[in-house]
């Protein structure tokens, strides 16, 4: 009788924790819910503060709560003014606006959305080697330059610029012999490393890090951050997914939910504008671009190219295929492939690993080079001219960056 008694505690002590752990599990879903719920409603606010920004650049923000239709979410909108202090503790520039939306849901939860924005621009001039929010250097990575207008690239030039708009610490980071054969410029707020080589400043105060035997030509501060607008895809991508494997093929200019290509197969690109959702490029595979018209392909998820393929020759220009990636969506290249292009996507992530090669210009939100990938920028980026704006689709405002916390 007493063992009876016992196990029957046992059993019912063990369905209690489990009642408890199942309670604590449905509790930390909750909030997870909830604060996905309140980071959507700040990226709704955003949204609506640029529309009305673009339209109206004397906007100032509504601090009173306005409610999701689809919900009991709310959100609240503030304009910061230049010489205002930002959620991260920088000034606004002169020029510039900080729009702050804050979403709310059930339970208190909280979060915030905010971007720097320049009103009444909505173009840019000029792309650098690579821009990015946060750099990533390691493995024997490299940036120098050429002048595609000299003929093909031979040996690096010392005009590699890096740029960010980031002034905190940390946001270049050179580790593993990473060399920058150019200079860096950091936002204007930034903190300089006296020396460009020598010795290690990782985990410093100062906005770029590099470790032993990593190296730059300069560094210095931006007097303005730079003005990279974020990509507009002109339309929604199709429904229709092409493969192509060995063999000759000629692709038009179209709307494509995915487009593969490997399997050694050669695929000629006419030019126009291409809007996909993923584009895959794969298994030793080649890319021609086709024309004196560039090729403009917009990617809204993620552009792929691996396994040696070659999309690049002597006879295409890094200006004639340009790369634009939607906020959010994502570039990988790897597997000894090489490319001649422009990849622009200042809301994008973007990676390169495995000896990954660029001819042209890249940039993300965050750029990450490893294992001995290397972008030789074209000199004649320089003069670049970048279109582009906020994602409202208006062309009165430009977004420099955007911020979660």
């Amino acid at each position: 009788m007493p063992l009876a008694v016992l196990l029957c505690f046992l059993m019912i002590l063990i369905a209690f924790v489990l009642q408890d752990q199942s309670r604590k599990q449905l509790q930390f879903a909750s909030m997870q819910v909830r604060a996905e719920q309140a980071s959507n409603a700040a990226d709704a606010g955003l949204a609506v503060a640029l529309q009305k920004l673009a339209s109206n650049p004397a906007y100032t923000g509504d601090s009173s709560s306005t409610l999701l239709a689809e919900g009991p979410e709310s959100y609240t909108i503030d304009v910061l003014q230049a010489g205002s202090a930002m959620p991260d503790g920088q000034t606004v520039p002169s020029g510039f606006l900080f729009v702050v939306a804050n979403g709310v849901s059930l339970g208190k939860a909280n979060a915030r959305t905010g971007a720097l924005v320049k009103v009444g621009s909505s173009g840019s001039k000029g792309l650098p080697g690579i821009y990015g929010g946060s750099i990533r250097m390691s493995g024997g990575t490299l940036v120098d330059s050429f002048n595609s207008s000299k003929g093909a690239y031979v040996r690096g030039g010392t005009a590699g610029s890096v740029v960010t708009n980031s002034a905190s610490a940390g946001s270049v980071v050179l580790d593993g012999s990473a060399t920058i054969s150019g200079p860096i410029l950091v936002g204007p707020k930034g903190s300089l490393d006296p020396k460009t080589q020598g010795g290690t400043t990782m985990n410093s105060g100062y906005t770029v890090w590099r470790n032993w035997g990593s190296s730059y030509l300069s560094s210095s501060l931006q007097t303005t951050p730079k003005n990279m607008p974020d990509v507009q895809v002109p339309s929604a991508p199709g429904k229709t997914s092409l493969s192509f494997g060995s063999g000759s093929r000629t692709l038009a200019p179209g709307s494509y939910d995915s487009i593969s290509i490997g399997g050694g197969g050669t695929v000629t690109l006419k030019g126009g504008v291409y809007v996909v959702n993923s584009f895959d490029i794969s298994g030793g595979a080649d890319v021609i671009v086709a024309g004196d018209t560039p090729v403009q392909i917009y990617v809204v998820k993620k552009f792929n190219l691996a396994g040696g393929a070659d999309v690049y020759s002597p006879n295409i220009k890094p200006s004639f295929l340009q790369i634009n990636m939607a906020e959010g969506s994502s570039y990988e290249q790897s597997g000894g492939s090489s490319i001649s292009a422009v990849v622009y996507g200042p809301s994008a992530a973007v990676n390169l690993s495995g000896n990954a090669t660029v001819y042209g210009s890249v940039s993300g939100t965050s750029v990450t080079l490893s294992g001995s990938s290397s972008v030789h920028y074209d000199e004649v980026l320089a003069e670049y001219s970048l279109g582009g704006g906020d994602t409202s689709g208006t062309s009165g405002m430009t977004v420099l960056f955007r911020q979660r916390w």
